[in-house]
């Protein structure tokens, strides 16, 4: 294995994507994250993490509440744009043609073509270095057993692979 600094490490984790949507003052924005995840089954919370810097932040901070679209892998294009414009300069909506489709315990939309989507209320906020952690409780999910996640690698999108068989008795 080779040894490498903390820095260039960081690529080598993966991830899927999800498309972060938040509403405040009737103004929508969508972001992409790389880092979110369900962080409890019983209570089906999900975690976003969310820069400070970021109007994404803003927004869920001060409503209290967020969408998210986890993308398909035919959806690397949207991602990029939510991930590489910033709200506060760009319509991303209009840049990417965004679908989207109404929420029904939040405000922000959800994001059409996603493998799974999920409406959330914040629970908790908490600092994780340079980012904040939004506890989301999960008050409706939806999904397509139709689609398979789109994955980040090393900087890049990604297909998922096929599913490895295993000689236990549990496969």
């Amino acid at each position: 294995m080779r040894v490498a600094d903390i820095v260039e490490s960081q690529s080598f984790t993966t991830t899927t994507v999800a498309l972060v949507t938040s509403e405040l003052n009737e103004r929508v924005n969508v972001m992409s994250a790389e880092w979110t995840l369900r962080v409890s089954i019983e209570d089906f919370l999900i975690a976003a993490f969310v820069g400070y810097e970021r109007e994404t932040y803003r927004m869920i901070h001060s409503s209290g509440e967020f969408g998210i679209s986890y993308c398909s892998d035919d959806q690397g294009y949207l991602a990029h744009i939510a991930g590489n414009y910033s709200f506060r300069s760009q319509d991303k909506f209009k840049m990417a043609e965004f679908k989207t489709f109404p929420s029904k315990h939040i405000k922000p939309p959800l994001i059409e073509g996603c493998i799974s989507n999920f409406e959330c209320r914040v629970i908790d906020e908490f600092r994780t270095g340079d980012h904040a952690a939004f506890i989301g409780k999960v008050l409706a999910g939806y999904y397509d057993s139709e689609k398979k996640p789109l994955v980040f690698h090393r900087g890049k999108f990604h297909h998922i692979g096929e599913r490895m068989k295993y000689d236990r008795p549990f496969d």
